[in-house]
């Protein structure tokens, strides 16, 4: 099969499986950026025709400005909020993310940490590994999720799956807040959907958030929302780590507004060795790893390279994100 563009593809960072990149390098020149500098990224890029972006990394308009052969870029995975959307619209370069993949894996680690946050295991297990486990049973707090509420903000497929398996494996009674998604998308899978986020935080003994980042959400749950919860709740956080405030939620933490919460998601990432979020003892961490199993980190590198190579040989790609530059 002939090369679809004489011009080469740059990965800006690896992608998450070596089958992806293989599978470009089959028919397109590969430059693969590990750790670029800004400069970097804008100097590959004016001989690109396309472009793979990992977050961290930016791609931003600047690098655009002079990529007078990009035809495409594709993200890692869904979100494209390191990639400026309205400049690479604005210069006809198609962008394509890598959906679903994750739907699973999040879903079920939003429902691990519950579990975990729940049963306190996490404390528990440091006691016991100290031989202090026996000791400690009277200290950390346990609860049965069966027939707790639980309150999921945003009904996308992957707030979908946690409302479906909550209410039907774990028996939790299930409040469901979207205002851009139908009434029976919820109800279909177990859940109420209500129509104000006030009873989301006054009545969920577990919130669990899975919007979109938008004007709208960012910072969505500030000190007026913690402080409305239960001081029994907990907080889950699986979606973007902006959408919580990190200093109102560090110190709802630490003055007992709220019982717990886990983060897989930060507003600044890595989290700095000295967040305040760091060593409350009440707080589940994971390093952004809640979509990255090894069935998803395969799918959604073939999915990439996939669209990419679509693109390239005048193909419309399945997950346009603006499908206004194909057109």
């Amino acid at each position: 099969m002939p090369a679809p563009s004489e011009h080469p593809v740059v990965l800006i960072g690896r992608m998450y499986h070596p089958e992806g990149e293989e599978r470009l390098r089959a028919q397109v020149a590969l430059e693969i950026l590990e750790q670029p500098s800004p400069g970097d990224i804008e100097k590959a890029l004016r001989a690109a025709s396309g472009a793979f972006v990992r977050y961290p990394n930016k791609l931003r308009a600047e690098a655009l400005a002079e990529a007078a052969h990009l035809r495409i870029i594709s993200t890692s995975g869904r979100g494209t909020d390191a990639i400026d959307l309205a400049a690479a619209t604005a210069r006809g370069i198609a962008v394509v993310n890598n959906p679903a993949f994750g739907t699973v894996p999040v879903a079920e680690h939003t429902i691990g940490v519950m579990i975990a946050l729940a049963k306190n295991l996490v404390p528990l297990n440091r006691e016991t590994h100290a031989g202090t486990g026996w000791a400690a049973q009277k200290r950390y707090r346990r609860i049965d999720l069966r027939g707790k509420k639980l309150g999921v903000i945003g009904v996308g497929n992957i707030g979908e799956e946690v409302a479906r398996c909550c209410a039907l494996a774990l028996r939790m009674r299930v409040l469901a807040y979207d205002p851009y998604v139908p009434a029976d998308k919820a109800t279909r899978v177990g859940a109420e959907m209500v129509h104000s986020l006030d009873r989301i935080w006054r009545e969920s003994d577990v919130v669990s958030l899975h919007p979109e980042l938008t004007d709208e959400t960012r910072g969505m749950v500030g000190e007026a929302e913690l402080r409305a919860m239960k001081k029994s709740a907990f907080l889950i956080n699986t979606a973007r780590g902006q959408l919580v405030q990190t200093h109102a939620l560090a110190r709802a933490l630490r003055e007992g507004w709220i019982a717990g919460a886990s983060l897989d998601t930060y507003e600044s990432e890595p989290l700095p060795p000295d967040s305040p979020l760091a060593g409350l003892e009440n707080l589940i961490l994971s390093p952004h790893t809640g979509g990255l199993t090894d069935e998803a980190l395969h799918g959604m590198a073939l999915s990439a390279a996939d669209q990419i190579l679509q693109a390239l040989r005048g193909e419309r790609p399945p997950h346009l994100v603006n499908p206004e530059v194909w057109r």
